[in-house]
């Protein structure tokens, strides 16, 4: 099996194992096995091409190392120590430089965000979450966070930075790994211009392997690999040397050869040969596909600023100016202070060197000739000048990428808005850059999208921590059954789980529920967008926002939470949203479900609201009628008589019973409101309300209660008198 020189599967000895077919029905060729005559002007075409990217590139190398070598507190050369040791001058370095570049790797580690994958399709809205898990799932695997921050780090201090999203072939299939490329491993194409360098011709990587490692993964090139190894061949700088400074092809003294992968772009596609001077070790087109369906290149490089000549250079560059200033200005007040200029007449002194001496001494004696001249000369005003022109260095390299309100050492005696407007404007200033990162990454996530729709095209379960205390599984490419789509649609229907069990057990034998009818969450088949939520100011912005909405809670403006939410910097604010959707935590089937069955008990609840309703409605009725009855009978004469005679006092009984079958009426009705007010809030529950908007339930109720309350007492107050004894004749 063939392996590249960074030890994983080399692309022709993956796109033999690959079996899955490639997207948009292109054919992956298979290994190139081409002509001899041809791979000799084909390797001399390479060797010139990466010749012609070292010679290119080697004073921006130079200069991206010596950037390196600031970050780590190297800034002074050894001619430099030399010197400053021979004038007796201390080698002061105050690094600068570290701290700016360290606090915007902070900020990067702050502003770290998830990928989202949004559908280009109605028909892809469900599974674009598939898509959202898989491209997470691919990142935390790879842990690319930490990537992320190792690019981030190279385009601050080199300008140059790039990785790798490959495939390797494991027992369980086909894993996408993600790697971080130094930029020192890094080649491009030197008439590139833009910041990926998608405009070149060609880029590629340089690394070191030991004849015999190299000899045993390329058998057929082990006796031309030993050759070279005794030969001399060399090479122009020595950025690419890992590390042996020797300016060559090979290192004959370790038995080390340099291997250069190259990637060249032809026509719509990629090529990629690995070779070493003189030898090509293997070759062939690319075995990874795009979006488009066209082969692609795996490495994907970003670079920070760009010169007018293509170089690419960091923040730190312009750092250096200003960094080199403050060393050399601290270093010379520190050595006017501490040394004496002294003018003399010949023979003042016994002994020049001794008398040095005691003038470097805070408590020096020195003896002086008479009548002879002997003046120390003061230099105060020199090492003042001095640190005058260093605090002027240092508020300049304090000004340079973020200020010190960014960085938290703002003076106390500023307001807290003018802190804010000037974190503000220091975010501003590294939009660029930060939009650089942002552009690389939505690269990464597309090539790994691309990645996973190309080779996992079997079923494959994927592991999602998105929620800390609870873990799900997503299946992409799964097979569903017609058992499986007949339990979904009882599921749809909100058949109880019970009962979707009993059904199945009664299906249990029958070979149609295990043919497959679909596959769900196919990923070949998804059509998604991808998205990554970041900004250079977003911080600042965001945080105004929020105290402005937070200032109009606190005046009395009711706002619904999920607003607040939206608006913070919680870092698990969509966890906490959904929550508030689903406070229950429930799967949406779930939730359906238990809609469903409290729609069902609201439904029992009016029905049985509604048959109390119609029974009291039929007791008023009852009512009203017998209280008529009993207005008409009072009125009706005695038969075969000229009728009763009505007293006062008889018909002032009779009113009080009218009035209390009225007060029973009354009574009635008002516990049939009531039923209905109950019974409406039942079925229709509402929120807690504002108090200047009452509840329009809450205030049927009470009328219903008042007017109960009413009839009742007006019962009490009036009770119906006993049964009227027959009269007697006039």
């Amino acid at each position: 099996m063939a392996y590249d020189p960074r030890g994983h599967l080399s692309p022709s000895a993956l796109m033999m194992r690959a079996t899955a077919p490639p997207i948009s029905g292109v054919t992956a060729p298979p290994a190139s096995l081409s002509d001899p005559a041809n791979d000799d002007e084909d390797l001399s075409r390479y060797v010139d091409m990466f010749e012609e990217a070292e010679s290119a590139t080697d004073t921006e190398r130079t200069l991206s190392e010596r950037d390196r070598d600031y970050y780590d507190n190297k800034q002074l050369t050894e001619a430099e120590k030399a010197q400053l040791a021979k004038r007796g001058q201390p080698a002061i370095v105050i690094n600068r430089v570290k701290r700016k570049i360290d606090f915007l790797r902070g900020v990067e580690q702050q502003q770290r965000t998830d990928p989202k994958a949004f559908p280009r399709n109605p028909q892809d809205e469900q599974a674009s979450a598939a898509a959202t898990d898989a491209l997470r799932f691919v990142a935390d695997q790879n842990r690319y966070d930490v990537i992320r921050s190792a690019v981030w780090e190279n385009l601050l201090i080199e300008g140059l930075a790039g990785a790798e999203v490959v495939v390797e072939m494991k027992q369980r299939g086909p894993e996408i790994v993600i790697r971080h490329l130094p930029w020192d491993r890094l080649f491009r194409d030197p008439h590139s211009r833009e910041a990926d360098c998608s405009d070149g011709n060609y880029l590629g990587l340089v690394m070191w392997m030991d004849w015999r490692d190299a000899a045993e993964k390329w058998p057929h090139a082990a006796d031309d690999l030993e050759s070279i190894v005794a030969g001399n061949n060399n090479s122009l700088g020595d950025t690419y040397d890992d590390r042996p400074n020797d300016l060559m092809w090979c290192d004959s003294k370790r038995k080390r050869v340099r291997i250069v992968q190259i990637w060249i772009k032809q026509g719509q596609g990629w090529h990629w040969c690995t070779f070493t001077r003189g030898v090509k070790l293997e070759g062939g087109d690319s075995p990874y596909h795009g979006e488009d369906g066209q082969p692609e290149c795996p490495i994907i490089m970003t670079s920070a600023y760009i010169a007018r000549d293509n170089a690419r250079y960091g923040v730190v560059r312009e750092m250096i100016g200003p960094q080199d200033e403050i060393n050399k200005r601290r270093s010379k007040a520190l050595h006017l202070l501490t040394m004496r200029q002294v003018i003399a007449d010949k023979g003042a002194v016994d002994d020049t060197r001794i008398a040095r001496q005691e003038l470097a001494k805070p408590d020096g004696y020195l003896e002086v000739a008479p009548n002879k001249r002997f003046e120390i000369q003061q230099t105060a005003d020199l090492a003042t000048g001095q640190f005058q022109l260093l605090q002027h260095a240092t508020t300049e390299i304090d000004n340079l990428g973020p200020n010190a309100s960014m960085e938290g050492k703002s003076p106390a005696s500023q307001s807290g808005r003018a802190i804010q407007a000037q974190q503000q404007g220091g975010y501003i200033e590294l939009g660029p850059m930060m939009d650089r990162l942002r552009q690389f990454n939505v690269s990464i996530y597309r090539a790994i999208w691309s990645r996973i729709r190309q080779f996992w095209t079997e079923e494959r379960w994927i592991r999602v921590t998105d929620d800390e205390r609870n873990i799900r599984f997503v299946a992409l490419n799964k097979k569903v059954t017609m058992g499986d789509q007949f339990v979904q649609q009882l599921q749809q229907q909100g058949v109880p789980p019970d009962y979707i069990h009993q059904q199945v057990q009664g299906l249990q034998g029958d070979p149609r529920l295990n043919m497959v009818v679909g596959v769900e969450n196919n990923v070949c088949e998804m059509d998604v967008d991808i998205v990554v939520d970041d900004a250079p100011d977003s911080i600042t912005i965001q945080h105004e926002q929020y105290e402005l909405l937070v200032q109009l809670v606190q005046a009395g403006i009711q706002l619904p939470p999920d607003v607040l939410i939206e608006a913070s910097q919680l870092r698990n604010k969509e966890a906490l949203l959904e929550k508030l959707k689903n406070p229950a935590g429930q799967d949406p089937q779930a939730a359906q479900a238990a809609a469903q069955q409290q729609a069902q008990a609201q439904q029992l609840i009016m029905a049985k609201s509604e048959a109390e309703v119609r029974k009291l409605n039929a007791e008023a009725a009852r009512a009203e009628v017998e209280a008529q009855a009993r207005m008409i009978e009072a009125q009706k004469p005695e038969p075969g008589g000229q009728g009763d005679v009505v007293t006062p006092l008889d018909q002032q009984e009779q009113l009080a019973t009218i009035e209390g079958t009225r007060a029973k009426t009354d009574l009635t009705h008002a516990q049939t409101l009531k039923t209905m007010a109950e019974a409406h809030i039942a079925a229709n529950p509402q929120p807690q309300p504002a108090p200047e908007m009452p509840d329009p339930n809450q205030a049927l109720l009470t009328r219903a209660q008042t007017l109960k309350t009413l009839a009742e007492a007006h019962a009490t107050a009036n009770p119906p008198p006993p049964a009227a004894k027959p009269k007697g004749k006039a």
